[in-house]
This record gives structure tokens, C-alpha cells and sequence, in this order.
């Protein structure tokens, strides 16, 4: 996925970086709440998003081997998202990385995260000793979801009482799903600049349950 702008009378191909930096600087004021539930137990799952996060799951750990022209310090912390719009990093360079074909499943991921919350998953209780082979990935819920032929895995951890999103990436071999302790959605809602707006509600949960926003 890529997109197109219209610049100086040429046509610019804009590149997956840059799509998924702007998708992420598009998440930075609203806010997802998710009540889940397995066996009577509810969880609330407050998920917010922090140019902190963005350079782990753009992948950049993988483009080790990429000459962006400035110093890693400048790129691998919060400043990566305003430094790939305003055309400080070239974009495209990323491109150039024999971890491309990772990399490039992880920015497809962010681009399609706020499509992915906002519409029909699944979710489970993640624990990656139940993984079939091994992983690092240390996370409290993983989320699956499949746009057209393309599976998607979402995980969330929390950090000081909120929630973050840890990783993210397009199916490749090993179903991060299978086994795991899958848990019902009652309640979506996305809060936006003190808006909250309701998503979903279980079919049997009524709006008045009071679940807290």
C-alpha cells in the first residue's frame, strides 16, 4: 500500500515509511477502550499510542543496515515520526534493507492498525511459552485480524495503567494466535480530543451497564 500526492506538477509515490508515519501521527490523540472477558472476570483495556513506540514497530531494529544520514539517536527514540514527515530521512532508504520483506509486514501493520481496532478481531490473552517454536514477544494480549488475504497480529502490554501497542506485523509462518486463552470483546469505544464514540456493544450488554469510558 502506498500513497500518491500531486507536488510541483509531478506525481510523488510516496513510500510504506512514510504511509505508516502518518498513520501513526493520525493515532497520537485518540484513545481505544476495550472491555474483555473470559469466565466472569472483565478487563479494561485503555490503548494509547506515543511516538516513543513508533520506531520498535516500524521495524527500524531490522534496518540496522540502512545509512539514514543523521545519527541513531536522532531516529530511534520519539523524534523518528517528525523526522520521516518532514523529509529528514528519506523514506524510501528504508527500503534498501536486506530485513525489508520484515520490515515491510510491520509498517503494513501500522497503517492498517486504526482499520484493524476499529473493525471485527479476535483477541486473546497472550503467553509466548504457548507459541509452537519460540518468542521474545512478552505481551498481554495479542489480536488477530484478516484483511483481505493478509492475516495481521496486533499486541498490547501495559505500562503505568495504560496500555500500548508493543508490536505488530503481517502473518508469516508461526500463528501467534494458536493457544492462546481467547477472550470476549462486551465493549469498543475510540476517545478522540474528549469525544468518546461507541464502536460496539455485545449483543445482550445494554448501553446503561456503565462501563467506564
Amino acid at each position: 500500500m502506498c500513497g500518491i500526492s500531486f507536488f510541483t506538477g509531478f506525481f510523488l509515490i510516496m513510500g510504506l515509511f512514510l504511509d505508516a508515519a502518518a498513520a501513526w501521527a493520525a493515532l497520537q490523540n485518540k484513545e481505544y477502550i476495550f472491555h474483555v472477558a473470559k469466565k466472569g472476570t472483565v478487563d479494561t483495556v485503555r490503548l494509547s499510542f506515543s511516538d516513543f513506540d513508533f520506531p520498535h514497530i516500524a521495524g527500524m531494529q531490522y534496518a540496522n543496515d540502512v545509512d539514514f544520514g543523521i545519527r541513531k539517536s536522532e531516529f530511534y527514540g520519539s523524534r523518528l515520526v517528525s523526522a520521516v514527515l518532514s523529509g529528514r530521512i528519506d523514506d524510501k532508504k528504508i527500503e534498501k534493507s536486506k530485513n525489508w520483506d520484515k520490515i515491510s509486514g510491520r509498517l503494513n501493520a501500522v497503517i492498517n492498525l486504526q482499520y484493524i481496532l476499529e473493525n471485527d478481531f479476535t483477541i486473546a490473552r497472550f503467553s509466548n511459552s504457548k507459541v509452537r517454536g519460540y518468542s521474545k514477544i512478552n505481551a498481554k494480549y495479542v489480536v488477530k485480524s484478516k484483511i483481505t488475504d493478509d492475516i495481521y497480529f496486533i499486541f498490547f502490554d501495559d505500562r503505568t495503567g495504560r496500555y500500548y501497542c508493543k508490536s505488530a506485523f503481517k502473518k508469516d509462518v508461526t500463528d501467534y494466535f494458536e493457544n492462546q486463552t481467547v477472550v470476549t470483546v462486551l465493549y469498543k469505544a475510540k476517545s478522540e480530543n474528549g469525544t468518546v464514540q461507541t464502536l460496539y456493544i455485545k449483543t445482550g450488554c445494554q448501553p446503561d451497564m456503565n462501563f467506564p469510558k
